[in-house]
Order: structure tokens, then C-alpha cells, then sequence
């Protein structure tokens, strides 16, 4: 018997230790200083490639403009089409267009997370977030795909994944999803931009630094943002949020205290969004914080 106890307590500490060895803490340079410089050119895509993005992304795809964020891939699918980052293994940002036409109940959820076969470099798998603390956080939720089975199966693929706190995952940030849902019902549609941000407001230096999960060093975000662009009447407007990804979070969550202004995401993230958009539609959209609608 004493020989069986031993043993379970060898496997368990050594499940442990390895589990700690998966887990880093990283740096990289701090981008909130950083002016916004001309976007790197987009690879070439094919005529399907470009139709998905034309109907997905709201006036054009995010160019990065940031040499820092490192090599990505793209991912067209039909429910969403995102970039993801080799180097962090999550998506640097991942665009949708929801309708109310396929919001409902019709679906499913699989909860199945899967390796994305699409991705050919760096990238991570279920087993990362495997005793990790952390949740696979949908980047395009699920339940924005309530209609096709296929379409909501599509956003368990890894590649739309990034490692939240599980109360923020299934409270806060579910909480904000589900408005946006009902911003889609109450204009009919939305276009919406979701990823990760790196950000210390506190951070000493011209580095931050965050933790990394799994063999495959998956980076963990301090935040996220979410951009939601409706159609009002004749009016195009915007409203974007960015929520810390921490455990404190306690109902109600008063979503409004994390609105912020599209160009603060641009400027903490290496990124352009809507670059098809005129300077003055650019003025109006992301200039300002916008008020809770």
C-alpha cells in the first residue's frame, strides 16, 4: 500500500513540476509610444480570399503597422477571417460581420477545440491550455453562429483562440458578448474586431511583461479589445471596449467603465483598423470614446 502511495504522490508531483515548466514569463517592447507609421503590405490573396475579407471585415482587413509584431498567417473562413501571430500563437485580431439572421438556438455547442489544420507554422493545440488556469477564449464566439453547425464548429478551431481568465471568459466578457448580440438585433447586423492586447500601464522601462502557457508557449494577454461598428439610420458608428484579463471581476459589470477609443487599440496594438475608411469617416470612428448606446 505505502508502495502505491508513493508512487501516486511521485506521478502527481512530477505532473506538477511539469506543468511549471511550461510556464514562462515574457517581455516585449512597449508599443503605447508609438506613433502610427505606414501598414506593411498584405500578402497576395486569392479572389476567395478577398471576397470572404470584402464581407467580413468592415472597410478592409487590420494592416499591421509594427514590424514588432513578428510573422503571421492568415485564415479565411466564412463565419470569420482572422491574422494570427506565430510568435504568440493566438490571433493578432479575428473580423466578423453578424447578422440577425443567424443568431438563434438552432446550433448545437460541441465545445470540441481543435488543432486548425490551416495553420503551417508555430501554433498552439488544446493540450497548451490543459491545466493551464486558463480558458480557450473564442475570439469569434460560438453563439454569434446560432444557424449553421458547421460555422459555430469552425470558432473551436485553435486559431481563433487566446487564453483568458475564466472569470472573465464566463462572466465580464460573456456579458459583453451577449450585448453585442443584442446590438445585432436591434440594427440587424454588426461588424466586430476582436484580439489581445499587451499593455502595463505601470510598467517601468520600455518593456512589459506577460506569462506564456503550454509547450508551445502560448503568450497570455493583459487585455482585449472588441470594436463593434453598426449601421444607425444613414449613420456608421462605432463603439469599442477594452476589458483587463484578470479574475476580480464581480457583477454587474458596468461595461461602460471599459470603453475606449478605437485609435487608443491602434496605437497599443501595431495596428490599423478600417484602412479603407476616408480621413473623415477615420475622424468620426475612432478618434473618440464613444458613449454607451
Amino acid at each position: 500500500m505505502r508502495r502505491r502511495v508513493l508512487i501516486w504522490a511521485t506521478c502527481i508531483l512530477s505532473f506538477t513540476l511539469g506543468c511549471a515548466t511550461h510556464q514562462q514569463i515574457r517581455t516585449r517592447p512597449v508599443l503605447a509610444s508609438r506613433s502610427i507609421i505606414a501598414p506593411h503590405a498584405q500578402p497576395a490573396f486569392t479572389t476567395d480570399q478577398d471576397q470572404l475579407a470584402s464581407a467580413l471585415c468592415f472597410k478592409g482587413m487590420p494592416e499591421k503597422t509594427s514590424t514588432q509584431l513578428g510573422p503571421t498567417e492568415f485564415i479565411f473562413r466564412h463565419g470569420y477571417v482572422l491574422e494570427h501571430s506565430s510568435e504568440d500563437k493566438i490571433p493578432l485580431w479575428v473580423c466578423e460581420h453578424v447578422t440577425a439572421a443567424q443568431l438563434g438556438t438552432d446550433t448545437v455547442r460541441s465545445n470540441k477545440f481543435k488543432t486548425d489544420p490551416d495553420l503551417k507554422g508555430p501554433h498552439s493545440t488544446p493540450a497548451d491550455y490543459s491545466h493551464s488556469g486558463y480558458d480557450q477564449g473564442h475570439q469569434a464566439p460560438a453563439a454569434n453562429q446560432g444557424k449553421d453547425q458547421e460555422l459555430q464548429d469552425e470558432t473551436f478551431f485553435m486559431s481563433n483562440m487566446a487564453p483568458q481568465q475564466p472569470k472573465m471568459n464566463r462572466n465580464a466578457w460573456k456579458a459583453l458578448e451577449t450585448l453585442t448580440r443584442q446590438w445585432v438585433t436591434t440594427y440587424t447586423e454588426a461588424y466586430e474586431f476582436t484580439g489581445p492586447i499587451f499593455y502595463d500601464p505601470n510598467a517601468a522601462g520600455d518593456t512589459i511583461q506577460y506569462p506564456t502557457i503550454g509547450r508551445d508557449a502560448v503568450a497570455v494577454p493583459t487585455h482585449f479589445y472588441k470594436i463593434v461598428i453598426v449601421k444607425d439610420g444613414t449613420q456608421w458608428k462605432s463603439i469599442a471596449f477594452v476589458m483587463p484579463n484578470v479574475a476580480t471581476y464581480k457583477a454587474p459589470y458596468h461595461l461602460e467603465q471599459y470603453i475606449q477609443s478605437i485609435r487608443w487599440i491602434e496605437q497599443h496594438t501595431g495596428l490599423n483598423f478600417m484602412p479603407d475608411l476616408t480621413p473623415e469617416q477615420t475622424q468620426a470612428l475612432e478618434a473618440n470614446p464613444s458613449p454607451m448606446w
